[in-house]
C-alpha cells in the first residue's frame, strides 16, 4: 500500500511539471523567438532606412522667373532614390532665425506645394512670398521626409528682390612674374553644378615681373582655371595649364611663369674734345651716353644735364651747349646727348688747361621693362691750351 502511494504521488508531481512546462516555458520560448523575430525586422527596417537617407542627394539653387522675377527654387534629385520634400525654410543669414519667424516657409501641409521627385528629376517651385519686404542675406533649406536638410546658396535681397548672391567660397588666382606690357586673361569654368563670380579677369601687366592675385566668388563644385597671355597659352605654363580643382578642397591656384633677372647697369658716357688747343681758338665739345651690352631692357633717357667747363687760372672761356633728351637706348647703342662750342682766351705764353666734367647723375634714364633708374658715372677729360707763343705740337 506504501508503495502504490508513492508511485501515485510520482505520477502527479510529474503531471505538475509537465503542465508548468507546457503553460509558462513554451509560451516564453514563442514570445522570445517572435521578439526577436520583430526586432530583426525593425532592424532591417531602420537600416534600409538608413541607407536611403544617405542616399539623399539633391541641388538645391536660387533662380528668378524670367517674366516675374519671382524667386524660385530648383531642387534637382541626383540621387537614385525616390525623395519628397516636406518643408522649405528661409534663413536670415545675419540673425539666424527663419523668415516668417513661426515657422517653415513651406510645408508638405500647404495645398499649393507638392514636390515630389523620383531620381533623375527636377522641380521648380515660387518662394516669393517668403521673403516679401525682406532685406538682408538668405539662405533657404529643403527639408526631406527622411530628415534630410539641403542648402541653396546665400543671396542678397533689398525688399525681397535679389540683388547678388553671396558666395560662401573664395577662389584665389595669382600670376606670377609676369612681362610688362602683356595682356593676361584668367577663365574659371564650372565643370559641374559649381557658380563662380566673375568668371573672367583681364589684366595688363605695367611692369616686368609683376604679380598679381584676383579673387573669384565660388561655391562648392569642379572648376577649370586657364590663364591665357596675349590670348594664347604661355609656353612657361604647356603642362600645368589649364589646372581643375574642386572647391573646397582647393581654394588657391598659383600660376608662376618664368622669371627673367634683370641687370641694372650705369649708363657709360664718352666726351670726345681735342686733347690740345692754341689760345684765341675755339673748339668742340661732344657727349656720348651708350647702354652695355649687359643690360637686358631697353631704356628711356629722360633727362641730360650739361657738362661742367672749369677753365684753369688765367684762362677766360665762353661756351654753349645744346643737349639732347627723352630718346630710348637699346643694349650696346651710343648716341649724343650734348654738343658744345667752346672759345678760349687769355693763355698769354704758358701752357693752361680747361677741364670738362660729366657729373655722376647727370644723365639719368628708366627702364621700360622693369622701371629701374639708370645713371652715369663721374667722367672726366683735360685740354690743354697752349699760349701763342709757346712752340708745341697740336
Amino acid at each position: 500500500m506504501h508503495k502504490s502511494s508513492r508511485a501515485v504521488s510520482a505520477i502527479v508531481g510529474g503531471l505538475i511539471v509537465l503542465a508548468i512546462l507546457f503553460t509558462t516555458i513554451i509560451p516564453l520560448i514563442v514570445l522570445l523567438q517572435n521578439s526577436y523575430a520583430l526586432f530583426l525586422n525593425e532592424s532591417n527596417s531602420r537600416r534600409i532606412f538608413d541607407i536611403n537617407r544617405l542616399s539623399e542627394s539633391l541641388r538645391v539653387s536660387i533662380s528668378q522667373e524670367p517674366d516675374t522675377k519671382q524667386l524660385a527654387l530648383i531642387v534637382s534629385n541626383e540621387g537614385p532614390i525616390h525623395v519628397n520634400v516636406v518643408r522649405i525654410w528661409a534663413i536670415d543669414i545675419d540673425y539666424q532665425k527663419s523668415i516668417p519667424s513661426d515657422g517653415p516657409c513651406l510645408q508638405s501641409s500647404d495645398a499649393s506645394y507638392v514636390l515630389s521627385l523620383p531620381p533623375g528629376m527636377n522641380s521648380s517651385i515660387i518662394v516669393q512670398q517668403c521673403v516679401t519686404g525682406f532685406s538682408g542675406i538668405v539662405q533657404f533649406l529643403a527639408v526631406t521626409e527622411r530628415g534630410r536638410i539641403f542648402s541653396s546658396e546665400k543671396i542678397k535681397l533689398e525688399s525681397g528682390r535679389l540683388i547678388d548672391i553671396v558666395y560662401p567660397f573664395t577662389l584665389t588666382v595669382s600670376i606670377i612674374n609676369m612681362r610688362k606690357g602683356r595682356w593676361y586673361e584668367v577663365y574659371v569654368e564650372p565643370l559641374d553644378n559649381g557658380k563662380v563670380y566673375p568668371t573672367k579677369f583681364t589684366h595688363k601687366a605695367t611692369a616686368a615681373n609683376e604679380n598679381v592675385t584676383v579673387a573669384f566668388g565660388a561655391i562648392a563644385g569642379k572648376y577649370r582655371v586657364t590663364l591665357l597671355e596675349n590670348n594664347k597659352q604661355p609656353d612657361d605654363l604647356a603642362s600645368e595649364n589649364p589646372i581643375v580643382i574642386e572647391v573646397p578642397d582647393t581654394t588657391a591656384v598659383i600660376f608662376t611663369l618664368g622669371h627673367l633677372n634683370y641687370k641694372t647697369v650705369n649708363l657709360r658716357v664718352e666726351i670726345l674734345a681735342p686733347k690740345k688747343v692754341k689760345d684765341q681758338t675755339i673748339f668742340n665739345v661732344e657727349v656720348y651716353v651708350s647702354l652695355p651690352r649687359e643690360a637686358n631692357e631697353t631704356v628711356y633717357i629722360s633727362s641730360v644735364n650739361d657738362p661742367r667747363i672749369i677753365p684753369g687760372p688765367g684762362l677766360n672761356i665762353d661756351y654753349e651747349c645744346t643737349t639732347l633728351s627723352g630718346f630710348r637706348l637699346t643694349p650696346g647703342e651710343i648716341e649724343e646727348v650734348t654738343y658744345c662750342s667752346v672759345e678760349v682766351r687769355g693763355a698769354g705764353g704758358k701752357e693752361r688747361s680747361i677741364s670738362i666734367i660729366v657729373d655722376q647723375g647727370a644723365i639719368t634714364g628708366q627702364g621700360e621693362t622693369t622701371g629701374s633708374q639708370y645713371t652715369n658715372d663721374q667722367k672726366i677729360i683735360t685740354v690743354k691750351v697752349i699760349g701763342l707763343g709757346q712752340q708745341s705740337e697740336l
